[in-house]
């Protein structure tokens, strides 16, 4: 047997390994983007004009107790939250980035401030929503639960996101930021989720659309706000220190939740937001 018989194959060395996972995270986030992208469209195209028109009555076609006559605080909070939910989605795209970042660090820079403070408000008027409609919003306990568990795993992330970067202390504010982008993900991929599930099945399955209950939206709301930021741990770590072979495993991984997210993507595009413009 010959030397160059007995070498590893391509696949196995090194260096595919890390363009295999960095493509992987380029494809991840290329779903992401589109996906935030028409997101994005729908709150504007849909809340905005409704806001600018003075209909906030017209929420409550999307979003149960929406408005509440007489509610001028719980109202305030519901405009606010939506009206942000656009500009955290778009700023957030915009701080992920690698052109604005290396060419306009002073963009990176003042958009990531304005996204940290949205993430607060965002947090804040979400839990307030919750706490004060709690018996007047569909769904169960455990997804009231999780919404605010999620909000207080932003406010962290975007406390530590903003300390590091104060420091200068760059690779670990990247980590940090990373982390409140996917927290801050969380609804939009408890959305796509839902419709991947019923792309998938062509009906509801396993859950009520009238009352949102059921065991897979407990599953649900009980994974998505915890899975993708373990997900994005494995992945962090398989970037920075895995083996060849950890790095190809966490690619496919990356992967195959990239395509979930596209089922997801398309059926939220066409069966929930498109529809309601």
């Amino acid at each position: 047997m010959t030397a160059h018989s007995m070498k590893s194959p391509a696949w196995r060395s090194d260096t595919f390994a890390k363009k295999a996972i960095n493509n992987a995270a380029k494809f991840w986030f290329s779903a992401v983007l589109v996906g935030q992208a028409i997101f994005s469209y729908y709150i504007i195209a849909f809340y905005y004009t409704a806001t600018i028109n003075r209909d906030i009555e017209h929420f409550n076609r999307i979003m149960p107790a929406g408005f509440i006559e007489g509610d001028v605080w719980g109202n305030a909070a519901v405009v606010a939250h939506v009206i942000f939910a656009a500009i955290i989605t778009i700023g957030g795209l915009m701080q992920l980035i690698p052109l604005i970042r290396q060419k306009l660090p002073a963009l990176h820079r003042w958009t990531g401030r304005l996204y940290i403070l949205v993430a607060f408000i965002m947090s804040l008027s979400g839990a307030f929503m919750i706490l004060t409609r709690w018996d007047k919003v569909v769904g169960s306990t455990v997804g009231h639960t999780t919404l605010m568990i999620n909000g207080l795993i932003i406010l962290v992330c975007a406390v530590l996101a903003f300390k590091y970067a104060r420091n200068r202390q760059f690779a670990v504010h990247r980590r940090w930021a990373l982390r409140l982008f996917i927290a801050v993900s969380g609804v939009w991929l408890f959305r796509i989720g839902i419709m991947a599930w019923l792309t998938f099945h062509g009906e509801p399955v396993g859950f009520d659309p009238r009352t949102f209950t059921g065991p897979f939206l407990t599953v649900l709301y009980t994974t998505v706000y915890v899975l993708p930021l373990a997900f994005l741990e494995v992945y962090l770590r398989a970037q920075a220190n895995g083996t060849a072979l950890q790095k190809l495993l966490t690619a496919s991984g990356v992967v195959l939740l990239t395509l979930v997210m596209i089922l997801g993507v398309f059926g939220a595009t066409m069966g929930m937001w498109l529809p309601r413009i």
